[in-house]
């Protein structure tokens, strides 16, 4: 048993890495990694039922903007060993403290580990080192949330549920109303990224002007992107009419 343990430790810590390494190609979900956690603990279709059932609880945790979501990777791969092995479905109960847990720690790592990171990779680059930017960029902040989430799954695998559950009860509140804290300062400093980046005077009206959609008229993310959508094609037709060599001079004037 303890082999299987650690390869549904790997799978946790593969897939708890997914946004970092491999640009959210949802390959980390519950529905996903729930048939490797079956494949290792000898039931697929157990483990891939149970998978299902997580994937329904957590389809709407998605990261847009300032919502920051429950942990789905390693909390997923948890729970369904769990319900595999004890062959109970109560058992999943158990991703939804284990996944608020896990991002708090991951806000923790892209606050503290990712800070560092960004210094090393900055002074990297000062030195045109592009190997070593490359190098940090893709283990401090991967490793740092992948390893204790491997080592979680492992352990609680391993001692049983009530070990999990105790950990989690230990934290001070304190601690975890800090760590949330400091979360949303981090959507401030990306906002703040964001004008930054969109510092152009003719990108800051759409910027703002998305801002008022949202704030005034009350607009959800969909209409927002919608009528994005059909700017950016009136704007397209209307560069299209205006042949290459308008193009041409709105280009130089850019430059």
């Amino acid at each position: 048993m303890v082999v299987q343990y650690l390869l549904v430790a790997l799978v946790a810590f593969i897939a708890s890495m997914d946004e970092q390494l491999f640009g959210i190609t949802m390959l980390g979900r519950p529905l996903f990694t729930s048939l490797f956690v079956g494949l290792i603990l000898g039931d697929v279709q157990q483990g891939v039922i149970v998978g299902a059932a997580l994937e329904s609880m957590f389809m709407g945790a998605i990261m847009v903007g300032a919502a920051v979501p429950p942990e789905v990777y390693a909390s997923g791969v948890l729970g369904c060993a769990f319900a595999v092995i004890t062959g109970t479905a109560t058992a999943v109960a158990l991703a939804l403290p284990v996944s608020v847990f896990l991002q708090v720690w991951r806000n923790f790592c892209y606050a503290v580990p990712g800070a560092f990171a960004c210094k090393k990779i900055e002074t990297a680059l000062a030195n045109r080192d592009l190997a070593k930017a490359n190098l940090y960029h893709l283990t401090i902040v991967p490793l740092s949330i992948g390893i204790p989430s491997a080592l979680l799954v492992f352990c609680s695998l391993f001692f049983g549920a009530d070990l999990i559950n105790n950990a989690l009860n230990a934290i001070p509140q304190f601690v975890m109303d800090g760590l949330n804290v400091a979360s949303g300062v981090m959507v401030c400093i990306g906002f703040a990224l964001l004008i930054r980046t969109m510092g152009d005077n003719k990108l800051l009206p759409w910027l703002f002007l998305g801002f008022i959609m949202v704030i005034y008229l009350k607009m959800d993310v969909v209409g927002v992107a919608a009528a994005a959508i059909c700017v950016a094609l009136l704007l397209a037709f209307r560069e299209g009419s205006a042949g290459p060599q308008a193009v041409a001079e709105d280009e130089e004037e850019d430059f």
